[in-house]
């Protein structure tokens, strides 16, 4: 078939999947997923916010109210471990090195301010690595101030690289206002979806001193200090991360748990008692581990669609997975996933290979559950003068036929929202089981 008559053929094509396109607009207005409810409503819960995220995979499994705003209270102890971990890492820090406690560590996070702490006193020297062990074991808001004002010299300052490290990390919900989540929540906010991906990163980046979460007590003067994490003794696979209780008096846990090589990161919120705190999170792993198990959907290169190419020497592009595909899925479901590759097209030519594309979309159960990135599988260099013509009128009949989309849309109800410019057609939606 000539490259003109293959192009032709695409636009036809085009035009027969209108009743689709237009069912795919429809769709997306009607199905928009809505702030505040259920990912899954297979699982019930008392938690006012939950989350719960597949580790290697990155996939929600479960999620109420993630992106909602609460007050992070002990949970920003999570950040300031990130940071503690990270100078050790880079060798600014090491364990065995003293650090001098201040008497305005002793006063608002020791034994007289009465919240967690390891019984520091003024002046006294403390080693970074029992410093740690009170920060993440006994979620101790003295070891967080001597760690803060050693590192950054105030703790001001070291807030501020919190700050700084959460934008880096894209977590654009969240706002420290100090090292320990100590005080109202004015300055301070965050939300279970950042605090979840934070954990994600800090045991992905740090996994030796992230070890630590897993003691389950700690020194405490001539006695031992238990975990203030419940999930560590529940034996479930539990080996982190921390709890916190707001001033309004409710309580939150982010967790980890990991079985049979898989591991879950679990987060709950606005719960009344630690009690419930620590039944509700434990419910949600063990519903993770239970009803779901991971599959292999691609090995990395499968070529899984083609992207339209303008001005190339071939008028399309295959696609391919980067890396092994692996999906967390229902056991014993007969749900299938459905693919949808997603993509502004056509694409300007000329593209190296393995140049990023596009993402293809799984869906289970009408809702994204995961995106990836794909690549061009080969090369396609520019075309002839005559083949870029006829790509500038291929494109503008598309252009029109997308203006006359949009203009019926209005006709028939759309109202003012105008529908998304689809990308180009590529290939019937797949189906993976």
């Amino acid at each position: 078939m000539s490259r003109f008559g293959d192009r032709t053929g695409f636009l036809r094509a085009s035009f027969r999947w209108l009743p689709r396109l237009m069912l795919l607009c429809l769709a997306g207005m009607g199905n928009a997923h809505a702030q505040g409810t259920d990912r899954n409503a297979s699982f019930e819960t008392a938690a006012k916010q939950a989350l719960l995220l597949d580790f290697e995979t990155r996939t929600i499994l479960f999620e109420r109210n993630a992106d909602q705003s609460i007050h992070p209270a002990g949970l920003v102890k999570i950040m300031t471990a990130a940071l503690a971990f990270r100078e050790l890492k880079e060798g600014r820090l090491r364990l065995e090195q003293d650090m001098i406690a201040s008497t305005d560590a002793w006063r608002r996070g020791g034994a007289v301010a009465g919240g967690p702490n390891m019984l520091i006193t003024p002046n006294k020297v403390v080693k970074v690595g029992e410093l740690l062990t009170g920060l993440v074991v006994g979620s101790a808001n003295d070891a967080a101030i001597v760690l803060a004002e050693n590192i950054s010299g105030t703790e001001a300052r070291f807030t501020e690289a919190m700050n700084a490290h959460a934008r880096d990390l894209g977590l654009g919900n969240t706002r420290f206002a100090n090292a320990t989540g100590l005080g109202p929540g004015e300055n301070q906010r965050t939300t279970l979806r950042d605090m979840v991906n934070l954990s994600a990163y800090l045991i992905e980046n740090y996994p030796e001193s992230y070890a630590i979460f897993a003691q389950r007590d700690m020194p405490f003067g001539r006695n031992r200090q238990q975990s203030r994490n419940p999930l560590l003794t529940m034996e479930i696979g539990a080996d982190g991360l921390l709890t916190g209780t707001t001033p309004a008096g409710t309580h939150q846990l982010v967790g980890s748990a990991m079985q049979e090589g898989r591991r879950l990161i679990v987060a709950v919120a606005g719960l009344e008692t630690v009690q419930e705190r620590a039944l509700e999170a434990r419910k949600l792993l063990e519903w993770g581990f239970r009803r779901f198990e991971l599959r292999s959907l691609f090995p990395a290169g499968t070529r899984v669609g083609e992207a339209t190419v303008y001005g190339g020497a071939s008028g399309f592009v295959p696609l391919k997975v980067a890396e092994d595909l692996r999906l967390p899925v229902l056991r014993a479901s007969q749900n299938q996933a459905s693919l949808r590759i997603a993509y502004r097209g056509p694409v300007l030519a000329p593209i190296a290979e393995g140049q990023a594309i596009a993402k293809l979309e799984i869906h289970v159960e009408n809702r994204v559950i995961r995106t990836v990135p794909l690549v061009a599988a080969e090369a396609v260099p520019k075309g002839s003068v005559l083949a870029r013509a006829q790509d500038a009128a291929l494109e503008l009949s598309r252009q029109g036929f997308l203006k006359a989309f949009r203009w019926l849309g209005e006709k028939i109800g759309f109202g003012s929202r105008a529908p998304v410019e689809p990308a180009a057609p590529t290939r019937p939606q797949a189906s993976a089981g």
